[in-house]
């Protein structure tokens, strides 16, 4: 899967370089994923996701702050509204929204690139050690077995060694379980969010219709891929007496809304609630299909 955008391809090269020519030797590998990689980037609506594997874990935070500052530099040459669209860097006029879009952030919403150091990293057994908060993050609510899949199956490797071949195929239940609450969580912050930007809360939910394909797919044991072809994919394995699925073709259509269009709150929240009781009632019914096997 190459990097279909001109500008976004260079400035991963770039980003790269540059990270590589700082830390000599101690980067082992790096690999972008997400919508970056399945041609579904939107320039001021889509963040970017990589994983970062250095040798040192000392080193962790110091190239976390670098690659953050990096980030920054470049997305000012290349105008890609990074900035704007990761989490980690969202700036708005209001104070309470800032705090919400900071606690997403810490629950990992959004987040560009993630540094781990290789003795951290088990790939065959799904954990991340040795770092108190992502331990108790992935044991509890965070499916690392879930993020291990997207990037095996839409990684791209722009440096170092391929770690996508270590990924096993076969995911642990609870792996699978845990990976239902992406969606919810994020559904959840919608309500949050809405009072003070309807706009944001209306983006959010849009998202978790797909997170929560994903989630399903993953439960499944497909393959996960573009956006488009996992809700094909969907609607294929559920039929229209199961699932609202001209809600999640419409979704397909509101995903590609310019975030500028106006929308008035009576119909973003009444398409936060069509959301919930959509992803609810995927989750149900993929629940009902796995204990029929």
């Amino acid at each position: 899967m190459p990097i279909q955008n001109k500008m976004l391809k260079q400035f991963m090269k770039d980003f790269v370089l540059e990270l590589v020519k700082k830390y000599p030797g101690e980067i082992i590998s790096f690999v972008l994923f997400g919508s970056a990689t399945t041609g579904e980037w939107i320039r001021g609506k889509s963040d970017i996701d990589c994983i970062v594997i250095i040798k040192n874990r000392k080193l962790c935070r110091e190239i976390e702050d670098y690659l953050t500052s990096l980030l920054l530099s470049l997305d000012a040459k290349y105008d890609l509204k990074l900035s704007d669209t990761c989490t980690s860097y969202k700036k708005t006029d209001n104070p309470a929204l800032n705090l919400i879009f900071k606690t997403e952030n810490k629950m990992m919403f959004g987040q560009p690139f993630y540094v781990v150091a290789q003795d951290q990293l088990d790939l065959k057994k799904f954990k991340i050690t040795k770092d108190l908060k992502v331990e108790i993050g992935t044991r509890t609510i965070a499916s690392i077995g879930l993020f291990l899949q997207r990037i095996k199956n839409t990684g791209v490797i722009l440096y170092g060694k391929d770690i996508r071949k270590e990924i096993p195929k076969s995911v642990p239940t609870i792996e699978k379980i845990k990976a239902s609450f992406n969606a919810m969580l994020l559904l959840m912050m919608s309500f949050v969010i809405f009072p003070y930007s309807p706009k944001s809360a209306f983006s959010h939910a849009v998202k978790a219709n797909f997170w929560a394909c994903d989630d399903v797919l993953f439960a499944l044991d497909k393959p996960l891929s573009t956006t488009k072809q996992e809700v094909k994919e969907i609607c294929s394995i559920f039929g229209k007496s199961e699932i609202d699925s001209d809600h999640l073709i419409q979704s397909l259509e509101y995903k590609k809304t310019k975030d500028d269009i106006k929308m008035k709150k009576g119909f973003v929240f009444g398409y936060m609630l069509k959301s919930t009781k959509f992803v609810y009632g995927l989750y149900a019914v993929t629940l009902r299909k796995l204990f029929q096997r």
